[in-house]
């Protein structure tokens, strides 16, 4: 088989508001990274997904870190357990490889050079910590720029709908020994998409117990957490700012934009994290590292009118997938915690303190 021809592309260089040509070599596929790291994911989404089934099925309570979030032990005693977590495996991964082949489609579509999905496999509560692609070649407009960059979102969510329509039909009511532990496990916060969902199940006429009880007293199926986190990871990716996937499209938009939209982010985020989650810190130091560099692409021409409607449907998207708090609870803010923290201080005191 011939090697890969190499490409020229018109380069924009916006200190000299020229096009330069540069000629760019085809990049060598390391498909066995690529399938060791997705075999690597597999097992650990395999892991958890296995013990959420175990527990799903048993009533006994969703997501209490010190059992459900390191499961290892407990699958390795019996490798057949591992069957139990296919069903959350194959969402999760299905929503998150359909985000980056969206994004690699587009790459192959537009000309552009870029690898494969790298999947992430981490032992945390979901088993993985995502996937990427990397891009290697210049972009030749800011439509392919928008193109890969929306291409992803909206992959990963047309595969998340059906998966969270099927994970909310499955769903339970929260009973018995579930709804006791649920007060020491995480709780989940949903986005609008799942009330929306939920509500449309109910219209339509499903008269399953899961569409009758309320969206708050439900005992997800380990496919709808497979969708509550494929949602959380759109949104995530569609924050306007930086270099992620809504970076990409606020600058294919108006490059005016992307500066002052990032910055606008990272202030809506460090309030989001002072009063709801404080994991909205991290993404913040993430726009505010990344918010100033962005690939150089002609300005010229604009975005069509299609474009521009996508662009709102991408806005659209965020709006629905994102929950000012994904976990719920007293210490899940900064200011959560940070009260928490002056009640234990004071707490201590009071027990140090010297009797008179």
């Amino acid at each position: 088989m011939p090697d890969p021809i190499p490409q020229e592309y018109q380069v924009y260089d916006p200190a000299r508001h020229e096009i330069r040509v540069v000629v760019i070599q085809p990049p060598k596929h390391r498909y066995w990274l690529h399938a060791l790291l997705l075999l690597a994911t597999i097992f650990t989404t395999l892991c958890i997904g296995a013990r959420m089934q175990y527990s799903f099925d048993h009533n006994l309570g969703l997501f209490v870190p010190d059992v459900d979030g390191w499961p290892w032990r407990w699958v390795f005693e019996d490798w057949h357990r591992l069957g139990l977590g296919v069903t959350y495996s194959a969402c999760v991964l299905g929503i998150l490889g359909a985000h980056e082949l969206g994004h690699y489609v587009f790459c192959v579509v537009r000309r552009v050079y870029a690898t494969l999905p790298f999947f992430i496999p981490a032992p945390t509560l979901i088993g993985t910590l995502g996937a990427f692609i990397r891009i290697k070649s210049p972009l030749r407009s800011r439509a392919d720029l928008f193109d890969i960059g929306i291409g992803g979102p909206i992959a990963g969510f047309v595969v998340a709908v059906p998966v969270l329509i099927f994970g909310l039909l499955a769903s339970k009511p929260l009973t018995g020994e579930a709804l006791a532990s649920a007060e020491k496990g995480l709780v989940l916060g949903f986005p609008l998409i799942f009330k929306l969902a939920h509500w449309a199940l109910g219209a339509v006429g499903v008269h399953s117990a899961a569409v009758q009880a309320p969206l708050s007293g439900l005992y997800l199926h380990p496919a709808a957490v497979g969708a509550w986190i494929g949602m959380l990871a759109t949104a995530l990716n569609l924050l306007p700012g930086g270099q992620l996937d809504g970076g990409h499209i606020i600058f294919a938009v108006n490059p005016r934009l992307h500066r002052p939209i990032s910055f606008l982010s990272i202030v809506v985020l460090l309030v989001l994290s002072w009063f709801y989650w404080e994991g909205w810190l991290l993404w913040a130091v993430v726009l505010r590292f990344t918010g100033s560099r962005h690939p150089d692409v002609p300005i010229a021409p604009p975005l069509n009118r299609t474009r521009r409607v996508l662009a709102v449907f991408a806005l659209i998207m965020l709006v629905l997938t994102l929950t000012p708090a994904p976990f719920i609870g007293s210490d899940s803010s900064l200011k959560g915690a940070l009260d928490q923290w002056h009640a234990n201080r004071q707490q201590q005191n009071q027990h140090t303190a010297p009797s008179k």
